[in-house]
């Protein structure tokens, strides 16, 4: 059973309105977590209060095994963040903007900074000052400063905002590096989907403050794959029907006319055929498949 490192239960947050109500939520070790969500659906007051830049209204967080509000901050230490922009010195260079975060921490060993600069892919910068870096740059040089003391779990807020390809791609590759080499915990959050796509193991999707669902990477392959769609008058008897025949596919109605039936491998004249001899009212029959977007859609729009 991996070990939940993150765990958010009914937590709060309330300004004028509700910007997290009753919210949910588990990260576990060694994840990449695609935290995916409309802008202002709460990701980032998720993200400030569990980096402590926010306290939340009600409800409970348990941060490496630690719930006591009074002690959370020394499991603080232990994640790194870049919330709302990384912020540095634009008149400084990188190598003294990680020389200046050190201090922060009171690290005594300056290796750390070489090493910092290699993995973000800075080492060359020399001395360019980080005003004058490419957003991408900037982006990677927020990473290294989060990296400083050594965090086992990395909060990103919205990172690919604005790169242009090659700088994502590059973002990419550095928070797949520091996952896999160093098992860097990661929960980076986006509204650009077909990026976490590419990224994360597993996956929340948030809107309105409250938690839609949490699934695994594959599991959400399984709900994206290639499906039928089928038109019914009757989309009760014909699901009912569906489960008669296909046992050990999943179904799901999307609308009161509309069944959608994954996994099916058979032919569809044959399909037709059954449902027809079953007294299913079929009306149309489509193939389709369900992107990432498309999926947190459905989930948004679920039970309205």
């Amino acid at each position: 059973m991996p070990e939940k490192i993150f765990i958010a239960r009914k937590l709060t947050k309330k300004y004028k309105t509700y910007a997290l109500n009753q919210f949910d939520m588990e990260i576990c070790r060694g994840d990449i977590y695609g935290f995916i969500g409309r802008n202002g659906a709460g990701k980032t007051t998720l993200m400030r209060i569990l980096t402590g830049r926010a306290a939340q209204s009600g409800g409970d967080i348990c941060l490496f095994g630690e719930s006591n509000p009074d002690k959370l901050y020394l499991q603080r230490r232990r994640v790194g963040a870049i919330i709302e922009g990384p912020a540095f010195y634009p008149g400084m260079t990188a190598e003294d903007n990680l020389e200046v975060v050190r201090l922060q921490h009171g690290i005594k060993e300056k290796k750390c900074i070489k090493e910092l600069l290699k993995i973000a892919g800075l080492e060359d910068t020399g001395s360019k000052k980080a005003g004058n870096f490419s957003l991408g740059m900037k982006q990677r040089l927020g990473i290294a400063m989060a990296l400083i003391g050594r965090p086992e779990l990395l909060v990103l807020d919205e990172p690919v905002n604005g790169l242009d390809p090659e700088g994502i791609l590059q973002l990419r590759e550095l928070i797949k590096k520091l996952n896999k080499e160093q098992g860097i915990t990661v929960l980076i959050s986006s509204h650009i989907l077909s990026e976490l796509d590419q990224l994360a193991t597993c996956y929340g999707f948030i809107d309105k403050g409250k938690m839609k669902e949490q699934i695994q990477a594959d599991g959400l392959i399984a709900k994206c794959k290639p499906y039928l769609s089928i038109r019914a008058g009757n989309v009760q008897n014909t699901a009912e029907v569906l489960k008669r025949m296909f046992p050990d596919n999943e179904l799901e109605i999307v609308s009161e006319s509309r069944v959608n039936l994954y996994g099916f491998t058979g032919s569809t004249k044959e399909l037709i055929k059954e449902l027809v001899l079953n007294e299913a009212d079929v009306k149309e029959i489509k193939a389709e498949g369900k992107s990432l977007e498309r999926y947190y859609m459905s989930l948004v729009n679920k039970g309205r």
